[in-house]
């Protein structure tokens, strides 16, 4: 597996993607670009030249913090249970600057009692941004969880970006 860190255009935060050939295994970030980088493990981080791959993420990511990208081209591994993969391929149909509660989740994926359940499937979500968890909210509109880096405060940022 090759791995890449990277920060994004005018925003703080580092980035670090982990993939094979052509397709993004885990998507994860920071404002410390060391909470990145695992000490046990001598990874490969690519600083020199990234493939054509890491480049188009990196120019993807870019675009979509300058809000000139609003869906993503990237191929996916999802390494999860059925049930799981179905919320994150229901939560990716969620369009750009819109939200759905984790109950409507839920009900479109034909399982009407499993909000708690696509919480915890969202929350498990190793690729966020590009399947966009920040979209799911709680039934009241509240902001609830969020698998990626920065907590709360970054799904608020990501859901004010997608609505300016």
């Amino acid at each position: 597996m090759d791995h890449k860190i990277f920060q994004v255009d005018q925003l703080h935060f580092y980035f670090k993607i982990s993939y094979i050939d052509d397709t993004l295994y885990r998507l994860t970030f920071s404002d410390q670009k060391n909470d990145l980088i695992n000490p046990q493990l001598s990874l490969k981080i690519n600083e020199g030249k990234p493939s054509k791959f890491a480049k188009d993420i990196q120019s993807q990511l870019n675009h979509y913090f300058k809000r000139k990208l609003k869906k993503f081209d990237i191929p996916l591994h999802v390494e999860a249970s059925d049930f799981t993969k179905s919320v994150l391929e229901e939560i990716s149909k969620i369009p750009y600057g819109k939200t759905k509660s984790y109950k409507q989740v839920a009900e479109k994926i034909k399982k009407p009692k499993a909000a708690r359940a696509v919480g915890r499937a969202s929350g498990s979500n190793r690729i966020p941004i590009i399947i966009p968890c920040h979209r799911v909210v709680g039934s009241s509109g509240e902001l609830v969880g969020y698998s990626g880096g920065g907590g709360l405060l970054f799904k608020s940022y990501l859901q004010l970006l997608e609505k300016k």
